[in-house]
Parts: structure tokens; sequence; C-alpha cells
């Protein structure tokens, strides 16, 4: 997991570090403090990475490069599937200097060139450039688990992992499109498509099918000799990813957060005991929350009410993993978009289509959230509900095994019963408000403070709630430039079947 940033000239021109250096020092967070700001000048570009050391910790450092210091990349996030691809790539006559997963998008750029992002297994950002020839790829991952933004400043582009980095250099950026990749300047084009392989035939089947898919998500994901943490609050989702996750590795921390007596302690209590696993609570105190909505505001980099609400609740986990020294945390985000665990799936006319909408949005709420609060701390957040497996059966999956019975998430929960106990795996949904203990306060405080914006501005980008006015002013105070519109980003829109749609 790293912080990048890039800034690649037109075919004649040259690119000094400086703006790259410039942009990094704005993202000091997302790595290592041993391992930050390294950056390569390079004919036509300049590439730069905070890694934060994970896979190969002594070795790979980044920017990478071949061995003939032609091709280089610049790398944020985790290839699970890089050992496999390492033996395919050595097998075609490729030598390998390193253990790490970023060497293998610098091999697998020089075999299949445009192609790399299908063959990656993972979440990542990255940007390779081929400096013999000029010539760049930049992609994203399909869901955008890892954040990526770009922009044009005359013949140049720049790259980087957070909409910051771009403050110091005036440049108003745009969001890279989850899904998509850029050859050259030309795009970004989506390589991203759904499996349409059938399901298996029958309710068991289709059970084990499931299970055994969300066992392989976790487990590729604490392939690691470095102890796991899992953001955990007592409710299906994430003490799915707690049961399988201690089932693959040795050294798992739950870490809970609430207020007292809330009733997701009181899950998350009983059951840490009852399965052994060592569990942190850190419980919550209104005045801090109060006190750190602003703060929140400009590290995540939104203004969205309930984006704000989750996060100033969930960064006093982030906190505790980066305490406990933990590199990398599990997280249970997901689940309610690909299998309709929502009370508005129930009552909207096409749920199928609600739920792919839910989720090709989570790079921009949920995953949003989670990446800027795990890497503010220094620490990786996985999502395994977001492997390509999961998704691909999700949602392929009738509605009849997302909700039956008023039991809204059915197959998960027959799927995970065993693993943890059934007062878990059936235990009803319960909004995290109410879970926690929050309640109202935080909206109910946001909603009394006065600000100075326009009432026309806030119609304009459809921001109908008082207490949005808050957060927006918040927002802009940071520096961040304002959307156009509240539910949609410059360069892209959504196709019916939730699908991107590039829009230069």
């Amino acid at each position: 997991m790293c912080g990048i940033t890039a800034e690649i000239a037109g075919p004649a021109g040259g690119v000094p570090g400086t703006r790259v250096q410039v942009m990094l020092s704005e993202i000091r967070h997302r790595g290592d403090a041993e391992h930050f700001g390294g950056v390569a000048e390079l004919p036509g570009a300049a590439l730069g990475c905070n890694r934060l050391a994970i896979v190969d910790r002594a070795t790979a450092a980044q920017p990478m490069s071949d061995t003939a210091r032609n091709v280089w990349a610049t790398f944020n996030g985790e290839i699970y599937n890089h050992a496999e691809l390492r033996r395919e790539l050595a097998g075609l006559g490729h030598r390998f200097q390193t253990a790490s997963d970023t060497e293998v998008l610098v091999h697998g750029y020089r075999e299949w060139g445009a192609d790399l992002p299908l063959h990656l297994d993972g979440m990542f950002a990255f940007v390779v450039y081929d400096a013999s020839r000029r010539s760049f790829l930049c992609a994203r991952d399909r869901f955008g688990v890892k954040p990526l933004y770009w922009a044009r400043d005359g013949d140049r582009l720049l790259f980087a992992s957070e909409i910051k980095c771009f403050l110091p250099i005036q440049v108003t950026p745009r969001e890279f499109p989850p899904g998509h990749l850029m050859v050259d300047g030309a795009g970004p084009h989506r390589y991203d498509e759904r499996d349409d392989s059938p399901l298996p035939d029958g309710e068991d089947e289709l059970v084990a099918g499931f299970r055994g898919l969300m066992d392989n998500a976790v487990r590729k994901r604490v392939q690691t000799d470095l102890p796991i943490g899992v953001i955990y609050s007592g409710g299906v989702d994430s003490a799915a990813v707690l049961g399988l996750a201690a089932r693959h590795h040795p050294d798992v921390t739950a870490i809970t957060v609430g207020f007292p007596g809330a009733p997701d302690l009181d899950f998350a209590e009983r059951s840490c005991r009852d399965l052994g696993i060592r569990q942190i609570t850190r419980h919550l105190e209104y005045g801090e929350l109060i006190d750190s909505m602003k703060s929140i505001v400009q590290q995540v980099e939104t203004f969205e009410v309930i984006d704000i609400m989750d996060s100033c609740v969930m960064a006093p986990a982030y906190e505790v993993a980066r305490e406990l020294g933990l590199k990398v945390v599990l997280v249970g985000d997901g689940s309610d978009e690909s299998l309709a665990g929502y009370e508005l799936f129930r009552e909207h006319p096409d749920p199928v289509a609600m739920s792919r909408y839910r989720v090709m949005n989570l790079h921009r709420t949920d995953l949003q959230r989670v990446d800027r609060l795990s890497m503010m701390n220094t620490v990786e957040a996985r999502v395994p509900f977001l492997d390509r497996e999961v998704v691909d059966f999700a949602w392929k999956l009738p509605m009849e095994y997302k909700f039956r019975d008023g039991i809204e998430k059915w197959i998960l929960r027959a799927a995970i019963s065993g693993v943890i106990p059934d007062y878990l795996a059936w235990r009803p949904k319960i909004r995290m408000p109410q879970g926690t203990g929050l309640l109202f306060q935080l909206i109910d405080f946001a909603r009394g403070q006065e600000t100075g914006l326009d009432g026309e501005l806030l119609r304009e980008i459809g921001l109908d709630q008082p207490e949005a006015a808050y957060f927006l002013q918040a927002y802009l105070d940071a520096g961040y430039p304002l959307p156009p519109a509240r539910y949609r980003r410059p360069g892209w829109d959504f196709a019916a079947n939730g699908y991107f749609v590039f829009q230069e």
C-alpha cells in the first residue's frame, strides 16, 4: 500500500521531479517514514511513491524498474495473484530481482502491454512508464478500492492518489474511474467485464459455492507474515470476515468502537470471547467526535453527510490499528451493496439494478472512507466482499437468495453459519448509528451551525439537507474543488447497467 504521483510530458518534453515531490509531500501518511519521497526522473516523465512496505519489505523500493531501467512502475495496492503471475512470467523468460508484486507489473507490462490489468487479481492503482518509448499505461482496479486522480495541465498529465496532492500545484483533478485504463493519454477506457458464466443449480450448491468464494477471498487477503487486524462491529459482515480470517492466520486482532452500552459492543465482545479472538475496544465520546468533524472532511475529501458520520465513528478504529503497530486490516464493507442488505432494496422497483449501481458507486462512498481513514494511519485496508469472484457471483445471484422471509443477506448468513455462532450469523441488521450508540448527535450539531454559503449554490449541487451546508463549507475551506453535482464527478457517468461511461 502506498501513495503514488506521476507527471508525464508530451513527446519531446522533459520532466523535473519538483512537482511530483511536492505532490508526494501531501500524502506522507500513505507510506513508511523510511520509504517517503522516492522519485524517479526519467526521459519524459517523473514517477513518485511513498511506500508502505508489506510485500518484500526489504528490497522492493519504488518507483521500480526492470534491469535495463527502461520500464518503471509506481504502484498503490496489493496483487493477490502475484506469485502465480511471477511463475507464468518466469516461464516466459522474464528474470525477477525481487519477490514483490510491483515487479510483476513491470514484467507483466513488458509481456502483455495494455492487457496487463486483465491478468491482475487485487486492488490497485498504478502508472507504468516505458522510458525508451515514452509510452505509459495507467490503470485502476475494478471497483475502485484504491484511489486515483488525474489532470491535464497543458501538454502534461498528472496522476496522484488523493485530491489534496493537486492543491499546492493549483491544478484541478478529476477522478480516474474504476475498471478503466489509459494508454499514452488516450482514454480512460473500460477494461472491466462481469463474468457471465452460469451459477450452479440448487440452493445447497449456491450456498456452498458462496462459502467457498468468501473463504478464498479472505484467505488471499491474510497471506502475510504480518499480524492482521479486523475492524469488527459485531454485525454479520465483519463477523464473517473475522471468523474466516482466524481460520487462515494465527495472529488476528478484532478492533471494535462504540459508545458504552451500545448493542454492537455487547455482541462483539461476547463473540470474541466465544471464538477465542483477541479484541481491543475503543469507547467513543461525543465531544471528541464533534471536534474531529472538520478534520475528517479534510482527510476523507468529501462533504457527503453519511460518509462523514461514518468516518467520524470509524476513525478511532484505525487509530487503534496504528497504535497496535498493525499494517494490514480487513473490513466488511461492500456486503450490503452486493447482497441487498439495505431496506431500500425491498422498496425499489428494480432491486437488481439498484444493487449493481450501488456496487459500482462504492469507490466514492464507503471505499473512499475506508482508504482515507486507514491510510491516514498508515494502515492498509483490504476488502474481501469486493473480491472479483465474490462480486461476480453476487452480481448474478437471484434476489431470492439475498432477501428471504424478511432476512436480508440470507445467503451470507447461511454460508457463514457454523463458522461463527448462530447468534451472529442470524443477528438482525441494525443501522450503524443505533449499533454504535451514535444516534443523531453529530447531525444535530452540524444542522445548528451557521455558514456563509449561498442557498442557490446548495440547490445547484443538490444539497437539500440543512446539515450538508456545514460539511460543504468545511470541504471548501480545505481548498477542494467543488464537484458539478452531488452524484457525479467530472469525467465519468453511469450507464443503466451500472458500468462507467467516460466523458472527455
